[in-house]
């Protein structure tokens, strides 16, 4: 959440309160947190209102595995432009050209529907239900894509209670309208479908009339961001590889014999994935502190050094400015890391017994205790990574990602041959190794913090045109030359005019 640190810089104001303090890191969970947890409670208010309507288990099973394909390939979609439309629309505001972001948001927005919507058109034929039934998940699908991708949009905002809002009022909407499917005799499965179709929709809705609002309309072209892809294509590799590294071990699991087979060709394994769905909220502590370090206290030192430098500073000075920084970095980080440590561990010793009984068994409660620390290390991968693409360094962060995605795939294939207690161990081996790779080349760069500031940055500028921005050319030269009264005359129209 790119806008949340004007905030609370503001609250954190005044360190000696204590009131403050829990207001900060208040602010900051509603932020981050909120909108997924408003989620995740309107999926459990649905399969309770299916219940409720006497819908069978087969009903729930199939209500669940949709939201699931949903949820998980959406992120992964999304996320695939997600650190690559944050960085365009950071150098958009620095550059004061904020007429390039809406039609930006709407050309990102149409080719992930195009590649995203067809893959799930594809997929969904596959499956044997109804036409309203696919038309309700498409519908979810294609509009949890732009949602992810609104959030990206929104977070330079800084309209916080607004984004809580449209989770809620999708919230309603869907609980509602499924409420009132219900009332008129609709199967309980395509009242629920159709609910949290219209609640996401409702929530599409909502976030779009806030981005018109915030942002200038400019100059309606699909193809603006087009040149950002020449310099910031890496970030496309980076947030592909952090999403398919978050899930790899998820589908892995589910090519095992104790996978659910709703349909010849949807799998999914409760026995994996809800412990890993309880064990990741867990580390909600983690990304919150890391939010209010990152935005309170690190991006201070970090713009007090570059100032230094920028401002003609004494070598000395701006040795004393790193020093100062890199001190304020891994202290947080410790801190970050300790506070987590100790929630892990409150989970892994009361949760996990509470979670038994509400209807885990031995093994599902094996999982979630080795999956409490796998996340842990995924979150601090995730921090560090954070933070490599804060100092830019893009090679670094796109090296981490990858090599989680692929320690993630092959640790948790090997894990198969162990008892199903054992699971998860896959995903924290990767987790552990990729966060030692990650804190030693944050450790790395931060050490030769001066040779990539003076030394490694080009001394003319780049005039060329490379393919992207070739292409941007080519194609925004094709639509105006498609525009009416633009019409360049035929050769024969000119002979006969003459």
């Amino acid at each position: 959440m790119a806008g949340v640190g004007f905030e609370l810089k503001k609250i954190f104001r005044d360190n000696s309160s204590l009131l403050n303090s829990l207001k900060g890191y208040s602010v900051t969970a509603v932020v981050t947190e909120g909108p997924m947890v408003l989620t995740v409670l309107l999926l459990f208010v649905l399969r309770f209102l299916m219940r409720e309507a006497h819908a069978s288990y087969r009903e729930q099973e199939i209500f669940l595995f949709i939201i699931t394909y949903v949820m998980i390939f959406s992120l992964i979609f999304s996320n695939t432009l997600l650190m690559f439309s944050d960085r365009f629309v950071s150098d958009c505001i620095y550059k004061d050209e904020t007429e390039k972001i809406l039609p930006s948001f709407f050309g990102l927005a149409f080719f992930l529907l195009l590649i995203g919507g067809t893959a799930a058109f594809i997929y969904l034929l596959t499956l044997p239900v109804s036409f309203l039934f696919r038309a309700a998940a498409l519908l979810q699908f294609c509009s949890m894509l732009v949602l992810w991708l609104q959030i990206a949009f929104l977070s330079a905002v800084k309209q916080y209670s607004r984004i809580l809002l449209g989770f809620a009022a999708g919230f309603l909407v869907a609980v509602l309208l499924t409420l009132l499917f219900l009332g008129t005799g609709t199967d309980p499965l395509m009242a629920a479908m159709w609910g949290a179709a219209a609640g996401f929709f409702t929530m599409m809705v909502f976030f779009l009339t806030q981005l018109l609002r915030c942002y200038p309309l400019g100059k309606f072209q699909l193809f603006s961001f087009f040149p950002a892809l020449d310099q910031y294509k890496i970030l496309i590799a980076t947030g592909f590889f952090m999403a398919l590294g978050l899930f790899a071990h998820n589908f892995i699991i589910w090519c095992s014999e104790y996978a659910n087979r709703v349909f010849p060709t949807g799998v999914f394994c409760s026995r994996y994935d809800v412990p890993a769905f309880f064990a990741a909220f867990t580390i909600i502590p983690m990304l919150v502190q890391f939010v209010v370090s990152l935005e309170v206290n690190f991006c201070v030192k970090n713009r007090v050094y570059f100032s230094t430098i920028l401002r003609g500073g004494r070598l000395s000075d701006i040795r004393a400015a790193k020093k100062d920084m890199e001190k304020v970095l891994f202290r947080e980080l410790a801190h970050m890391m300790e506070i987590q440590i100790l929630f892990t561990i409150i989970s892994v010793t009361f949760l996990a017994g509470l979670l038994s009984y509400f209807g885990l068994d031995p093994d599902m409660v094996s999982i979630f205790r080795i999956l409490c620390f796998g996340y842990l290390l995924y979150g601090f991968f995730k921090a560090l990574t954070i933070l490599l693409l804060y100092f830019d360094d893009r090679a670094g962060a796109c090296a981490s990602a990858a090599l989680f995605a692929a320690l993630s795939i092959l640790f948790t294939a090997l894990s198969l041959q162990l008892e199903i207690s054992a699971w998860g161990i896959g995903f924290w081996g990767a987790g552990a190794l990729t966060s030692l790779f990650a804190l030693l080349r944050l450790k790395w760069y931060v050490k030769t913090l001066e040779y990539h500031v003076f030394c490694r940055q080009p001394l003319f500028t780049d005039t060329d045109t490379h393919f992207w921005e070739k292409l941007e050319i080519r194609l925004r030269q094709s639509d105006q030359n498609l525009k009416p009264g633009k019409e360049k005359k035929r050769p024969y129209e000119r002979k006969k005019n003459s």
